[in-house]
């Protein structure tokens, strides 16, 4: 059974909730987290935010028993004899006893000393030891056993997400109560596009006139997810890859039926497509045609249940932990595609900002990603989250003007149930349909470059 990194539980989201405020914290109001032991001794460890995430200094493992040492860039954890973790720094990707794992940060060394996220503590260490740890997020609190004492029979089965998961299995109660608090869920925040690249200007795409391009366009849907990668789920047990292949079908049929558009489907049954072969397969439909590819996902925050609402991203750089969290989420089937993952080719997620061949699409992919939420908000009773841009594996393949669009949370119940109707299905596949229309009015724009076709 392959193995994959366990980011979609409430111990991820948990992490997210301490996660930088809007202002630095002085030196006596930074929040603390409280370490007790198996002989009731107990020790407060500062939580560090200097890089905008919620660290603690490794050394805080030694003191847990644990050895830590440094090599050649990398952070190599044993404990007892039985373990060995190797986190490589500005990486949020590790290995644990070979398994590649994702954190939402990265550990990393400044003034001498090496910084670990605050997740790992609180979350992978009670997932993974649960004999060992345990997190009480309400009290901040980690209760820790003796690790000297572990044996083989004590270990955890590696976490595994199949179609019988369900995240009401994972540690609900593990939300921080650390400040700073959390920030405002439906806040769109202000900034640029990132590392845009050579391609049309965010003017240029505001000024596009009528598109005069009277050839093929290629529309490539991809339903998130699907086969031995459910997604996330709701309590009641809805699965987001049962949703996006609901939608995206939807999608098609609109657009199957709309002149000049060639319509393709990542897949169109519950089978499993690695994510970096979904960008690699629109790329080859699109060839020399101008196209786009829609992503269609769902969204989850098991430790905020009240979440709720549709938004869409575009690849470039993650402004906000928010935007962190989702591609974390959304990056994480890579490591059920590769159990026996290149470390060199998972070190970080570096080398998609360094190849920045999809970054000229940026401004048209931003543009597609707000015609999706507006027409999404013709009919959506949640809240209009906005669009935002995240490091998205699936999407930089993809040499074309993408989007992922998360249509809203399964881990909300009231939109879960809404996210299960066959209604909500037809009128977010219209609605979707009816954005990529009205893109094509302006893309390609005249006999420019952009979608790699002009006039005919």
């Amino acid at each position: 059974m392959r193995r994959a990194v366990g980011l979609r539980h409430a111990g991820m989201a948990m992490l997210l909730a301490v996660l930088s405020g809007p202002a630095p914290l002085d030196a006596q109001d930074r929040p603390r987290l409280e370490i007790e032991r198996e002989d009731g001794s107990s020790r407060m460890v500062t939580v560090q935010f200097d890089r905008g995430y919620a660290s603690v200094a490794a050394s805080t493992l030694e003191d847990l028993g644990w050895g830590v040492d440094e090599a050649d860039g990398a952070l190599l954890l044993s404990a007892a004899g039985e373990i060995s973790v190797s986190l490589r720094f500005d990486s949020p990707f590790f290995r644990w006893d070979g398994v590649v794992l994702q954190m939402t940060d990265a550990p990393y060394r400044t003034g001498g000393s090496a910084w670990i996220p605050l997740q790992f503590l609180t979350d992978f260490l009670p997932r993974r030891l649960p004999g060992l740890y345990d997190f009480v997020g309400a009290r901040s609190l980690l209760r820790a056993g003796d690790v000297s004492l572990l044996g083989p029979g004590d270990l955890a089965e590696p976490i595994v997400e199949t179609d019988e998961t369900d995240p009401e299995d994972a540690p609900v109660e593990a939300e921080v109560q650390l400040d700073p608090p959390i920030a405002d869920a439906t806040e769109v925040e202000a900034g640029g596009i990132g590392s845009a690249g050579a391609g049309d200007s965010a003017e240029d795409v505001l000024n596009a006139g009528p598109s005069v391009y009277d050839g093929v366009r290629v529309v490539v849907i991809d339903a998130g997810h699907g086969g031995e990668d459910p997604g996330s789920i709701s309590p009641a047990g809805t699965r987001e890859k049962t949703v996006a292949l609901a939608i995206a079908r939807e999608v098609e049929a609109v657009l199957r039926a709309a002149p000049g558009l060639e319509v393709h489907m990542i897949r169109d049954d519950d089978t499993f497509v690695e994510v970096w072969d979904r960008g690699q397969l629109a790329t080859d439909w699109k060839g020399e045609r101008p196209g786009i590819f829609v992503s269609i996902h769902a969204n989850s925050f098991p430790a905020r249940r009240e979440a709720r609402g549709f938004e869409t991203y575009f690849l470039s750089d993650a402004r906000t932990e928010h935007e962190r969290r989702v591609s974390a989420i959304e990056n994480a089937p890579l490591n059920m595609s590769t159990p026996e993952a290149d470390e060199e080719r998972l070190a970080d997620l570096d080398f998609i900002l360094r190849d920045l061949r999809n970054y000229e699409h940026a401004h048209w992919s931003e543009n597609l990603a707000g015609l999706v939420q507006a027409e999404l908000d013709d009919f959506h009773p949640g809240p209009n989250r906005g669009v935002k841009q995240g490091v998205l594996a699936v999407l930089t393949n993809a040499l074309m003007p993408s989007v992922l669009i998360e249509v809203g949370y399964l881990s909300n119940e009231s939109e879960a149930r809404l996210l299960n109707e066959a209604e909500f299905h037809r009128d977010s596949g219209a609605a979707i349909a009816e954005a990529v229309i009205r893109f094509f009015d302006r893309y390609p724009p005249g006999s420019s470059s952009g979608g790699g076709a002009g006039s005919r």
